[in-house]
């Protein structure tokens, strides 16, 4: 069946009967079931494979809003990960290129 086709014989009459305006669309049904997956508490990334986004960006971009606890609770584990390191581990904080001073390095020989 076309689009076109189910969108007269099946959305159209079940719009009415439901009492939706006429300007609710098939891609509001998509926009709806995306916010209830979040308010069900679907992480972005399943969010995004679900809807076939090709970047996290764009599902973070269009429903981004309806996480705004979320971001709180990430930032709250990011502190609770760096409070783990008492400073005492220098070598956890350092880049792989970063070991030191080339001078402190013993030649053979």
């Amino acid at each position: 069946m076309r689009l076109s086709n189910w969108r007269r014989s099946t959305f159209i009459p079940a719009r009415r009967r439901a009492g939706l305006s006429d300007r609710f669309r098939v891609h509001d049904l998509r926009h709806t079931a995306a916010s209830l997956m979040i308010q069900a508490g679907y992480p972005p990334k399943m969010l995004q494979e679900i809807l076939g986004h090709a970047s996290i960006t764009t599902t973070l971009d269009l429903y981004g809003h309806l996480y705004p606890g979320e971001m709180d609770r990430y930032a709250d584990r990011l502190d609770e990960a760096a409070g783990m390191s008492d400073g005492a581990d220098d070598a956890a904080k350092m880049r792989p290129d970063d070991g030191g001073d080339e001078d402190d390095a013993t030649e053979p020989g």
